[in-house]
């Protein structure tokens, strides 16, 4: 009599496991409060984490090859804090990718997805402006559930990949507004375009669609163009 078996998934790698445990170090970093390089000490790590070095070495490989770390032979391991230049670039790249994402998403959206997309932002439709700015990190989390259905809706492995790729940056980027005042005057127009991205998503015009999400983004990149909080 044969024995009904399931298959037993293998366990995490250990090397993703302090990988994953970095990069959230990282993305949680309070960068208001830092006015210099972060240096990392590859020996603290090792021993907070409880692991070998060679876990530790292949975790920082995969961070560096990111963009989230950088080696400096004879001085060490540290994090990189990212210049406006960088911010700047990195949203043309999310512009690009984002503004077809959402050209796509008309064509493949359902009526239920839209609804979902309307569920995502429902909550801060019937708040006040103060109200809403004063929840900013909930606004914040919407906010990347929104853009990350966009991404799933254009139903383009190959995009959804490429986006994959620089929408940690995206969300790092995103994290350090968190401490800049200016949230309070852009709200309304953030809301306004996530709105109207969803309204021409639900028509099915895919050029307005783009149109709208590519403003939406641009507007942000103005943000950092003038904002002198952010590095430089």
């Amino acid at each position: 009599m044969a024995l009904t078996l399931g298959r037993i998934e293998a366990p995490q790698n250990l090397s993703q496991m302090v990988y994953a445990s970095i990069k959230r170090s990282i993305m949680n970093m309070d960068w208001s409060d830092v006015s210099s390089e972060v240096r990392l000490d590859e020996r603290t790590i090792a021993h907070e984490l409880g692991v070998s070095r060679t876990p530790l070495r292949e975790a920082i490989k995969q961070l560096v090859i990111e963009g989230f770390l950088r080696i400096e032979p004879r001085k060490g391991l540290f994090v990189i804090r990212k210049s406006k230049t960088d911010m700047i670039e990195i949203m043309l790249v999310r512009l690009a990718l984002e503004g077809f994402a959402a050209r796509l998403a008309t064509k493949h959206a359902t009526k239920q997805d839209i609804e979902r997309m309307k569920g995502i932002f429902l909550p801060f439709s019937s708040k006040r402006k103060k109200e809403a700015v004063q929840s900013y990190s909930a606004y914040s989390e919407a906010n990347i559930k929104f853009h990350e259905l966009i991404l799933q809706l254009s139903n383009c492995k190959k995009l959804i990949d490429m986006a994959s790729v620089i929408f940690d940056h995206v969300c790092w980027i995103r994290s350090w507004s968190i401490y800049n005042a200016s949230f309070e005057q852009r709200f309304l127009q953030i809301h306004k375009d996530h709105l109207e991205i969803i309204s021409a998503i639900e028509k099915g015009d895919s050029e307005q669609a783009e149109r709208r999400m590519r403003a939406h983004i641009e507007r942000l990149i103005h943000h950092l163009e003038q904002d002198d909080n952010f590095p430089a």
